[in-house]
């Protein structure tokens, strides 16, 4: 017996009369009700192929084309007790659908969730990101450049944003551990929209939780985009370079005149998430910003042993347990590097800030020496 579980509900009366559903291999299955026995309703199932459901989710055939021209002759039935969990279907025994069981002509849907639909195609999570350049306007193109530019801002920001939110948790992501890292793997028409899926393995519920987090932190910040003072209140709140890669964001936005929507999805949500960012929402918030140096900076303590420390640059580099880290003193600081012996330990109090490289969107991260001591 083969077992399947509901993914769409695209006709409800009491209960849900026709939807989708999936076995453990993601083939889908249409499903609509046909009887009501002793035991409940009974359903007609019969498997499509990924075009086919998804020209019946977005009204292109209608329900009869489905089981009146089906694309194997292979009918299920189904008698479930419970529609919110998995359960089982048996081969009908008839290749061609009863007439009385015939939905009307002209039944059709509109289930254009389009990134719900992804992400339970594929099972994982799944972003849409658009972007209305002008020279998307009347077809699906997009400089080369700005495309470079942009994803590397936007991988920034669910770096720093899922970083942020796991630490917040008291669980923050080891060093060199990438779970927040996503894959491109299409694009749309209309504004550019840039497909974007999990790199990382998901859970069985395909759901990567970094991501997740980053994701609803991003549409939360570009939801209060409107309200500049609250949009720099939720800055203030992430600060540090979680802060510093949506300032990027924004920059972008604004210097290549592009509104921006971001919309995301897991296998398991009701529906996507999805927010939006004007042009000019993003000039507001820049604005607000910019008087405010110390949004994008992070603390940051160094306890190593020195390697140079050169008095007439204010420059200096410390090795801490096997990684070079170098740097400057701040900016209009009094600090003197003549009193720290070359070989010894040391403990360096910075500040670390990012600044990113116009036109690649590439990060460089500026660390500035505030003060030392012998460690």
């Amino acid at each position: 017996m083969k077992a399947i579980q509901l993914l769409h509900v695209l006709l409800d009366y009491d209960y849900p009369q026709v939807f989708v559903a999936c076995d453990a291999i993601g083939v889908r299955y249409v499903c609509m009700v046909v009887e009501e026995g002793k035991r409940g309703p009974e359903f007609l199932c019969i498997p499509v192929s990924t075009e086919r459901c998804n020209e019946l989710l977005t009204g292109k055939i209608d329900l009869r084309q489905v089981y009146e021209m089906p694309e194997l002759p292979e009918f299920y039935q189904a008698s479930p007790d419970d529609l919110t969990g998995i359960f089982g279907i048996e081969r009908a025994h008839f290749s061609i659908v009863p007439k009385d069981w015939l939905p009307d002509t002209g039944l059709v849907f509109e289930y254009i969730d389009e990134v719900l639909i992804k992400a339970q195609e594929l099972n994982t999570t799944v972003a849409f990101a658009s972007l209305s350049v002008p020279e998307a306007a009347q077809e699906a193109r997009i400089r080369t450049r700005k495309l470079s530019e942009f994803l590397a801002i936007y991988q920034g920001v669910l770096r720093h944003l899922a970083r942020f939110s796991a630490k917040a948790r008291g669980k923050a992501i080891p060093k060199g551990e990438d779970p927040y890292e996503s894959d491109v793997f299409g694009f749309c028409p209309g504004s550019f929209t840039v497909q974007m899926r999990s790199a990382e393995s998901c859970d069985m519920l395909g759901e990567n939780k970094s991501l997740i987090s980053a994701f609803t932190k991003l549409n939360e910040f570009l939801a209060l985009a409107d309200k500049p003072d609250d949009a720099v209140r939720f800055l203030l709140e992430v600060k540090g370079h979680a802060a510093s890669s949506l300032i990027s964001l924004l920059n972008f936005i604004a210097e290549n005149d592009c509104p921006f929507t971001n919309t995301w999805s897991t296998p398991g949500m009701q529906g996507s998430s999805k927010s939006k960012i004007r042009v000019t929402s993003a000039q507001n918030v820049i604005l607000r910003c910019r008087h405010r140096e110390d949004l994008g900076v992070e603390d940051l303590e160094l306890t190593g042993v020195v390697d140079s420390a050169k008095v007439s640059t204010s420059t200096w580099r410390i090795d801490v347990d096997g990684l070079a880290y170098s740097g400057g003193i701040k900016e209009g600081s009094s600090l003197n590097l003549a009193g720290i012996t070359v070989g010894n330990r040391y403990k360096f109090h910075c500040e670390e800030k990012i600044e990113i490289v116009h036109g690649t969107g590439r990060e460089v991260k500026i660390i500035s020496l505030l003060r030392f001591e012998p460690a």
